[in-house]
């Protein structure tokens, strides 16, 4: 921490995410639950009975309420109440309402996201957000959980970072559908920002509380693998405004302006956020010497300090990204940072290292209003399934039993009291 004192407004969010497909289990209907069974499937396990929230959800939120955590980001997965084209799920509904009626009863504001990487596997089969009329069959998704939860939520998230979406399954070949066409992946993003736009439009006409509507925005620090490179530094630049540039400047201007394509004004897209979420892990850097598109990302820092997934712990980034975001003109909410590691004093360390950076941007002036880690539980984190431990709380893969680690407590302090303190790390990182 670069100071031993930090203390958070009064009115400062703090609070942990989930993701409906990583917690909740058995959601059968979706791309995801294909694409672990797949042939050639580049998930390393399916996802299963996941944690069992979905059953589990009133502990699981107790159990938070406990740890001093007021708000947590939950998604809906579209695919329970809508499995095939039409055909609604009253008792899928029915459950979404019991557990936000739970989050509310516990006093814990319920940030709800609409779209969180799966699709229904009717949407998928249709072509998914390749095809900008399909954005269509979103808004009448919108439209129908706006309709029977507007009165319970006023923070809502449609899009969990299009960039990843767009990018690792149709660029790269990761995630769902599997495709490696850098065009595709572009229209895919456009589309996505068209959805976050129309899905704010129908919130705004069809929820009974003033919705606070935003997009949570994949947020790398994109540096060159040797900064004295021309080349280096030029690949760099254009990878970073194919994802972070394209996506903070759409929000600012209203205009899709992809590198090497004519720019798209998108109706609505200017007025559709009243806050950008920022989710940051780590940085990449790249090497315009290591060839073809996709295998240019540098080796890792053999002097950092690495996660789980293979990522470094970089704190330096996160501030230069928080400044972008607020140059948006939009409030920011920090709306995932968190680590997987077995051992618990580094993630102790991790947050309170980003908080340090995070108050820092807050103190020269930015509009940061709160700080959400990933994840409340360990959980299903996609193609890596169940090895990485995001959690502040365990959770037993052969019993589900739930066990708050050293952080949860630490996280929970900071969270009860807005205060963090250099002693506080020191106790939990004993």
């Amino acid at each position: 921490m670069s100071t031993s004192t930090i203390e958070f407004p009064a009115d400062f969010v703090f609070g942990s995410a989930t993701a409906a497909h990583q917690v909740e289990g058995n959601n059968l209907h979706n791309d995801w639950w294909e694409h672990e069974r797949a042939a050639g499937a580049t998930a390393v396990e399916p996802s299963g009975i996941a944690c069992d929230h979905y059953h589990r959800f009133a502990d699981d939120f107790r159990l938070l309420r406990t740890l001093g955590q007021r708000a947590h980001r939950l998604s809906i997965e579209w695919s329970r109440i809508e499995p095939e084209e039409g055909q609604i799920q009253r008792q899928e509904i029915d459950h979404y309402r019991a557990v936000l009626d739970c989050l509310r009863q516990l006093d814990i504001e319920p940030w709800v996201t609409l779209h969180h990487f799966t699709l229904p596997a009717w949407f998928a089969r249709r072509g998914g957000f390749t095809l900008a009329q399909n954005v269509a069959c979103f808004r009448r998704f919108v439209e129908r959980v706006a309709k029977e939860y507007g009165d319970q939520v006023r923070y809502w998230c449609t899009i969990n970072e299009p960039t990843i979406h767009a990018e690792l399954g149709h660029r790269f070949g990761d995630f769902p559908p599997r495709l490696t066409d850098p065009g595709l992946a572009a229209d895919v993003l456009c589309n996505l920002f068209r959805a976050h736009a129309a899905g704010t439009a129908v919130l705004h006409a069809h929820a009974c509380m003033t919705p606070c509507v935003g997009i949570t925005l994949a947020l790398q620090a994109i540096e060159p693998y040797r900064p004295d490179a021309a080349a280096d530094r030029e690949l760099a630049a254009r990878r970073d405004g194919e994802t972070n540039g394209v996506s903070l400047d759409a929000l600012r201007t209203g205009s899709f302006d992809y590198p090497g394509r004519p720019p798209v004004v998108i109706a609505g897209l200017k007025e559709a956020s009243q806050f950008v979420g920022v989710q940051y892990y780590t940085r990449v850097r790249y090497d315009a010497s290591a060839g073809a598109a996709g295998s240019d990302v540098a080796p890792v820092d053999p002097h950092r300090t690495l996660t789980q997934m293979g990522w470094e712990i970089y704190p330096e980034g996160f501030g230069p990204l928080l400044r972008r975001a607020a140059a948006t003109g939009l409030p920011v909410y920090v709306t995932e940072n968190g680590i997987a590691c077995d051992d618990d004093r580094t993630r102790v360390r991790f947050i309170a290292d980003h908080l340090a950076v995070f108050d820092q941007v807050r103190r020269e002036g930015a509009d940061l209003r709160g700080y959400f880690y990933w994840s409340a539980l360990d959980n299903f984190e996609w193609n890596f399934g169940y090895r990485p431990r995001f959690g502040l709380i365990a959770v037993d893969r052969t019993t589900l039993t739930r066990a708050p680690r050293p952080s949860a407590y630490f996280f929970g302090e900071i969270a009860r009291t807005h205060r963090l303190t250099a002693e506080m790390v020191a106790t939990y990182t004993k």
